[in-house]
């Protein structure tokens, strides 16, 4: 009798499963992907947007203190965005692919964090960082102008 149950319930189980991915290429199944393939990465990334959100005060203004924090993990920055780049953005194109239209998710990056809860202020900070970043990594050093 008890088999009988686990198989039933394992088979329910797996229909139940089927059934809730929706109908390929409609609008709730383009958001059923996007909402998997961004929860994964927030999960894989939950340290480091934790820190984004903390990054803003409840009065809109940047924590000193946080941004010091953030600013030592300028090179974890630079990873996470360059994962989003690398691994989530061909991951949503190729799901979009599947249904013959080509969308731009550049933006997806920001709109991932503030999804994630990252305020604005936030967002505006990390900008100039990964820039920051990407000059020292092309050259190993900060330029600077020569003073007269």
């Amino acid at each position: 009798m008890m088999i009988r149950f686990a198989m039933a319930a394992l088979a329910l189980a797996s229909l139940g499963a089927c059934a809730t991915q929706p109908e390929p290429c409609t609008t709730e199944w383009v958001q059923y992907r996007t909402d998997r393939i961004l929860g994964k990465f927030a999960t894989e990334n939950r340290g480091l947007v934790n820190d984004l959100r903390r990054l803003a005060r409840e009065d809109g203004r940047i924590d000193p203190v946080q941004s010091i924090l953030l600013a030592a993990k300028a090179e974890d920055i630079q990873r996470f965005a360059r994962s989003f780049e690398t691994v989530v953005v061909p991951e949503l194109n190729s799901a979009i692919a599947q249904c013959g239209r080509n969308e731009n998710f550049v933006p997806a990056f920001t709109q991932f964090l503030r999804n994630e809860g990252v305020p604005e202020e936030s967002l505006e900070w990390v900008g100039p960082i990964l820039a920051l970043v990407q000059v020292i990594q092309s050259d190993g050093q900060i330029q600077s102008t020569p003073r007269p």
